[in-house]
């Protein structure tokens, strides 16, 4: 028989060998923001703990993954309370340690107390769930860096990265060790400049966040003569880097192509550095494929106590929200 105790933080060497382990869950947790009671469920069988799963508690506003249109302006009101295992701004869901049924299923029953909709957020299609729906959600984009990376593209993406580089020439680029604290109040203005314009985002996080990450991040900053224009946070560890969080200023951006110089730069570090692995997240997958990035299908899985309502949640998600083919053509700006 499994049992359930919840913890109110991370216990010491969660997700040990993972980039977003400890440090990365304890951070967003004390960086004070607003709109999420935060988790841990541990799971014991004999007394001995075999699991233990992240989870948070928010009102989530229910056109959060619709595409921008009169639907997403209609429902803007509306929000439902959700019980979720995982974490806002991990890149994937994970538990650490034993996932079975039997797991599981003591999982939601600790979190059936807490809200109608239960879900596992960014997690593989394979969970061992009963009674639960899923839906395709927005792929992770990983790229693979071995090799002389730059010789193995095609001829002509290769001109066209080397044109994009020459064109940020103009930008003085600086790669910082941890948060670099005199510039934090910018920093913070850029995020909130991109965040702002964002679809799909329903945390908002603090300025404390960007110093909490700084003991196990790197911060790319991109200036325009003495005013910075841009920055990028990125997570590393061992052979992995995350690209985790941008801002920038997009009127002074755009002459540079700013977004672009910032991924290639990335893999020009990763180079640097010898990080493998280079995890770029949701979106703009037409331009990060040509980089030669591979998609990581994850699904959101849930599930609704009122099976009426756990019907028209599932045709409201397999209808409305959106799908990673939107993203599958064009490029992103500036």
């Amino acid at each position: 028989m499994v049992t359930i105790e919840e913890l109110s933080a991370p216990p010491e060497g969660f997700l040990a060998d993972e980039l977003e382990g400890y440090a990365f869950y304890k951070a967003f947790q004390d960086a004070g923001i607003e709109n999420f009671q935060l988790g841990y469920l541990r799971a014991r069988r004999d007394g001995a703990v075999i699991g233990t799963a992240p989870f948070f508690v928010t009102r989530y506003p229910i056109n959060t993954m619709l595409e921008g249109g009169w639907i997403k302006r209609l429902l803007a009101p509306f929000w439902i309370r959700i019980a979720c295992v995982g974490n806002p701004v991990a890149d994937c869901g994970m538990i650490d340690g034993e996932i079975s049924t039997e797991t599981l299923a003591a999982f939601n029953c600790a979190l059936e107390g807490k809200a109608a909709l239960i879900a596992y957020k960014d997690f593989p299609d394979t969970l061992p769930l009963e009674g639960f729906s899923k839906e395709q959600a927005l792929p992770l984009a990983i790229l693979e860096i071995k090799g002389d990376y730059w010789s193995g593209l095609k001829q002509h993406v290769r001109s066209d990265f080397r044109r994009r580089l020459r064109k940020g020439k103009a930008l003085r680029i600086e790669e910082r060790d941890g948060f670099p604290a005199e510039v934090g109040d910018r920093i913070y203005e850029l995020y909130l400049n991109v965040h702002h314009r964002g679809e799909f985002s329903f945390e908002t996080l603090t300025r404390k966040y960007f110093e909490l990450v700084g003991p196990f991040s790197k911060y790319m900053l991109y200036w325009e003569g003495d005013v910075l224009i841009g920055f990028c946070l990125l997570m590393c560890k061992s052979d992995r880097m995350h690209y985790k969080f941008v801002g920038m200023d997009y009127e002074r951006g755009r002459s540079h192509g700013l977004y672009f110089i910032m991924s290639l730069t990335h893999i020009e570090m990763c180079l640097r550095h010898g990080y493998r692995w280079y995890q770029t997240g949701s979106t703009t997958y037409a331009f990060k494929q040509r980089l030669g990035s591979s998609l990581k299908p994850l699904f959101l899985h849930f599930r609704h106590r009122n099976h009426i309502l756990n019907r028209i949640i599932q045709v409201l998600m397999a209808r409305l929200s959106v799908k990673p083919e939107a993203f599958a053509k064009g490029e992103p700006q500036p």
